[in-house]
């Protein structure tokens, strides 16, 4: 599970609320020293390297095709010590997991879209047991505009590449299941997820037992790229975010 700092699924889009920054979040120098342990590491050929604030610290982070991996910069330790080792262990995400990306800016009321870049937001989902996923946020803080641009371009680049992911979507809620709360959820729930990972989508609201089968039947389909029959008995939307494997 990646951590860094996490925040409301809908956080780093574009809003009318102020977001403040992050203490000590400061422009960080691109040039990073080798460090051969990390770059071992690393099995696959690095597409880009830079530094980032993860969470309350400098990290050191190493993109692949595959994955996104970090570690807290250390301080020289002495030869021979070790404890820096087992202190700081390597994070990762793999970026099948990730499903959006988003530059995060402090926003205000006066300039919803134009606020001052702090950094990068990832929007991840992952599988927590069966049928259930979880989604979460990590942010990659950099004031640098170009740094963030060359990253945010090359994540946008490696997502779009995931040619199996809907960008349409026929959605058929029942508003009958989880005591007759079901449309809120989708709403409140689901349909914030699917507009970040910027699927588009048809919904309509079933009337009568047997409907979504009868529109199933009638519906032109060609349009879209999968259908989803959505009964939510639960707060979870594992019904929806599978799509996205």
């Amino acid at each position: 599970m990646p951590r860094g700092r996490r925040q409301g699924r809908v956080s780093a889009l574009e809003s009318g609320l102020a977001e403040e920054a992050p203490p000590g979040a400061t422009a960080l120098p691109l040039a990073l020293s080798q460090s051969p342990q990390q770059i071992e590491a690393t099995d696959e050929p690095v597409l880009l390297r830079g530094i980032f604030e993860i969470g309350r610290g400098s990290c050191d982070v190493v993109l692949s095709e595959r994955a996104l991996k970090w570690w807290p910069i250390q301080p020289e330790r002495p030869a021979g010590d070790s404890k820096f080792d087992l202190r700081y262990k390597e994070e990762s995400v793999e970026l099948k997991d990730i499903f959006s990306v988003k530059l995060k800016r402090r926003c205000s009321a006066k300039q919803p879209r134009s606020g001052t870049l702090l950094g990068i937001t990832l929007f991840i989902c992952l599988k927590k047991e069966q049928n259930k996923l979880k989604n979460s946020t990590l942010d990659l803080i950099n004031l640098s505009e170009d740094h963030c641009d060359i990253w945010f371009r090359q994540f946008k680049k490696i997502l779009a590449g995931f040619s199996n992911r809907p960008k349409s979507l026929k959605i058929l809620l029942n508003p009958q299941s989880h005591k007759k709360e079901a449309t809120q959820v989708y709403y409140d729930k689901v349909e914030p997820l699917l507009k970040i990972a910027g699927i588009k989508t048809d919904v309509t609201i079933t009337e009568y037992k047997g409907h979504a089968l009868s529109l199933l039947k009638e519906c032109e389909l060609q349009g879209f790229d999968g259908y989803v029959i959505l009964l939510i008995y639960t707060y979870h939307i594992a019904y929806v975010i599978p799509c996205f494997c």
